[in-house]
């Protein structure tokens, strides 16, 4: 059985509306809005999930709880301290917005957030009843907060709060640390439905020396005063032996079981009083094995499983999935089962589309399909055991259903039917495609869609897998009462046997500084990652080595594709060896700011863009102070960016006060590089050299120029002129006698000294 909810909200200009959840029996969700003056204080809240009903719909919903703005609440983790079970999750600020009305970026200040800790507690004097400690740390920014219990709920003391109504609390306005204690019935009750129902009624329950429950829905609404949003945490934990996850808590004593593989942690609790049918270790294996065969996307960092003890109550369902990844299992249910409950209730925590009416069956249908084949895989069934559950949905009594129009369905259709549905579009696309595409690739697909998933779009994603012929037969198999059946064991060797290609993608973790690198002119090639959000400018680019990985048994292709804010921007295909591992890098450049969501197969992060910062020059320089007329002199300027972010500037040299060159100039933070410029002085005189950012006036440096003056004659040095003849006779002397008569007139000329 499958219980909503992934989370997401509507945020308004100065409102914030976000409308909750799964609630006890006539509990009502906190639904407000709360206008705000352009001046006053801005507003921030934090809601449950959509109110729940025996016949759940998707795992993640356009409802929401704990969230903001467009950022999902961080991940889940859960810790042991001593007897005490502790699960903390920290919800995402609030959008702002500024002045002019468009989405403006927004700094989270650390240690400036509301801080909301469940403290559960069992009552050992009264079964049924089930003690809540609700603490709010609220910081000096925060004018006003108020909340509301669940209804039902009894308040025995409060610290720090105001009664409003029956269920809504207001705080004093004074009080840091606020706190409301009160206590809750947590027997919740379902009726029978679906293969996966049991002889009882109940889905949460206090057995008295135990007790197993969903966590309180308080809708949370706040003021606070600055630009900065003021950001929610939230702690669920237990006052004594128990566990706790986002969702589910468990109280009493417990052992606990954990696995980490695949980038997700599985935590496993077996209660004291549990027998389990399957081994913890095996159910481990059995989950993680799940998580590496299904490439789809969305895995959840934890996910955190309650092996429910099963002869104690009447429980209503054989397993509840609930929240982004808790879920609880009867511990009697065996893995070696067709109807594998342990993995059917994991599959819906890979599920993060939302359906349409029309796509409504796949929830479960998908959950079913997955179910019986990866136990199949697993070899801990035969085929024989597969065939026969996915025969369940050729049974007369479908033979008038539509999966698209759940109308029509009956007998628990879009279980057994959708599950062979699921079976035989899987078959098709693989048949189609020599198996290098699987019905994952169109799991795949749904799961990145940010909105609901209509029928078209649902049809798109099969073509794009499968071609036209999967399209075709897939419009038949959902959208008329056509009956299909289950493929032979040759067909199923044949494009089943060998595990097929299994390509999955993801982003790498966002503390791999070098894996999320900046592009364009400011800081080629500099490592931008380490924190969320992403602080890039306007002008840059951000280069992503995105992972890719072949997890089956045969060669296939990739494609390997970003998106931001859901479009895809780039893609990048190649072909991948069985388990093979590769890194891709994929790229995008933002030419505008704002707040921005990239994504790799239904993974996240969060990108901020901003403009540019703007360097300045601190200071000039001269070659030589001292110059002639008619030379040059190179003129040097320091640029500096002192800001956070990547500056830009336009360095204007001039000559007194001429502009005569300019540059252009891109820095990285927190640096300083050099311009030149050489300036030749045509002029004498004092000439002030100088240079800025475009915007504003630089230092400067004067440097004389020396007028030109002529050049002093010189009187040539008189040389003995040496003639030659050919002739024996003549006037003149020979060259030797010429020689020597020079030399006896140097001698004479010393002599009479």
């Amino acid at each position: 059985m499958h219980a909503l909810t992934r989370r997401s909200l509507t945020v308004g200009l100065v409102v914030i509306l976000l409308v909750g959840g799964l609630v006890p029996p006539g509990a009502t969700a906190l639904s407000a809005t709360e206008p705000v003056a352009d001046e006053g204080p801005a507003t921030g809240s934090v809601a449950g999930e959509p109110a729940t009903t025996d016949r759940p719909t998707a795992n993640r919903t356009a409802a929401a709880e704990v969230r903001a703005g467009s950022a999902d609440s961080a991940p889940v983790t859960t810790r042991r301290h001593g007897d005490t079970a502790v699960a903390r999750s920290v919800a995402a600020t609030p959008a702002s917005r500024g002045a002019a009305g468009s989405d403006t970026a927004i700094a989270q200040t650390d240690g400036d957030e509301i801080r909301q800790t469940q403290t559960y507690a069992r009552i050992t004097e009264e079964p049924g009843q089930v003690a809540v400690r609700l603490t709010y740390e609220i910081p000096d920014r925060v004018v006003g907060l108020d909340t509301r219990l669940p209804e039902g709920a009894t308040v025995t003391d409060t610290d720090g709060f105001g009664r409003v109504n029956e269920t809504a609390y207001e705080w004093d306005e004074e009080t840091s640390r606020a706190v409301i204690r009160y206590r809750i019935n947590p027997n919740r009750t379902v009726s029978k439905s679906g293969p996966e129902g049991a002889e009882g009624r109940y889905v949460s329950v206090d057995a008295g020396e135990w007790a197993l429950l969903t966590r309180s829905r308080t809708p949370t609404r706040w003021r606070y005063v600055g630009r900065e949003p003021v950001q929610f945490n939230r702690t669920v934990e237990t006052a004594g032996p128990g566990a706790a996850g986002a969702e589910l808590v468990y109280l009493g004593e417990v052992a606990t079981f954990e696995r980490t593989a695949h980038n997700q942690t599985v935590e496993l609790v077996v209660p004291e009083r549990t027998t389990m049918v399957s081994s913890p270790i095996a159910v481990l294996d059995s989950l993680t094995n799940a998580s590496n065969a299904l490439r789809i996307g969305d895995r959840d960092e934890r996910v955190f499983v309650v092996a429910a003890p099963s002869t104690a109550v009447p429980w209503g369902v054989a397993g509840f999935q609930l929240g982004d990844s808790d879920m609880w299992i009867q511990s009697d249910r065996r893995l070696s089962s067709a109807n594998n409950v342990w993995l059917h209730e994991y599959v819906h925590t890979r599920q993060s589309f939302a359906p349409t009416r029309e796509t409504r069956w796949l929830t479960e249908g998908m959950a079913t399909y997955y179910a019986a084949a990866l136990t199949l895989e697993q070899d801990r069934i035969d085929f024989a055991s597969f065939r026969s559950r996915l025969s369940l949905g050729t049974r007369s009594v479908y033979d008038d259903v539509a999966l698209a129009d759940p109308d029509s369905w009956t007998a628990n259709a879009n279980y057994n039917k959708g599950g062979l549905v699921a079976g035989q579009i899987d078959r098709r696309i693989r048949a189609e495609t020599d198996r290098n595409r699987t019905f994952q690739d169109v799991a795949r697909g749904l799961n990145g869609r940010q909105e609901a998933v209509t029928q078209a779009q649902f049809l798109a994603e099969v073509e794009a897998a499968g071609g036209a012929p999967a399209r075709n037969d897939t419009v038949r198999y959902t959208e008329t009462t056509a009956s299909t059946t289950v493929w032979n064991q040759t067909t199923h060797q044949r494009l089943f046997g060998e595990i097929p290609a299994r390509i999955g993608y993801g982003l790498p973790p966002i503390d791999q500084r070098d894996a999320y690198r900046a592009g364009g002119p400011y800081r080629p090639g500099a490592p931008v990652g380490g924190s969320e959000p992403i602080g890039l400018v306007t002008g840059e680019t951000l280069v992503v080595d995105a992972v890719v990985e072949n997890a089956g048994g045969a060669a296939g292709a990739y494609n390997a594709t970003l998106a931001v804010n859901g479009t895809a921007v780039a893609t990048e295909q190649g072909q991948l060896a069985p388990d093979e591992r590769v890194v891709v890098p994929l790229s995008h450049t933002f030419t505008d700011p704002g707040r921005y969501e990239i994504s790799v197969d239904g993974e996240r992060v969060t990108v901020v863009v901003t403009e540019p910062g703007r360097a300045t020059v601190t200071e000039v320089a001269v070659s030589s102070l001292t110059v002639r007329q008619g030379e040059s002199v190179t003129v040097t300027a320091t640029v500096a960016n002192e800001d956070d972010v990547p500056a830009a500037a336009t360095v204007v040299f001039t000559r007194n006060e001429t502009a005569i060159a300019q540059h252009q100039v891109s820095l990285a933070p927190r640096t300083t590089t050099r311009v030149t410029q050489p300036v030749t002085l045509s002029r004498p005189g004092t000439v002030s050299l100088s240079a800025g950012n475009g915007q504003e006036a630089g230092p400067s440096v004067d440097v004389t120029v020396t007028a030109a003056t002529a050049e002093p004659t010189r009187t040539a040095t008189p040389t003995a002129t040496v003639e030659r003849t050919t002739s024996e006779r003549g006037d003149g002397f020979t060259a030797a006698l010429a020689l020597l008569a020079v030399a006896a007139a140097a001698l004479l000329a010393r002599r009479h000294r």
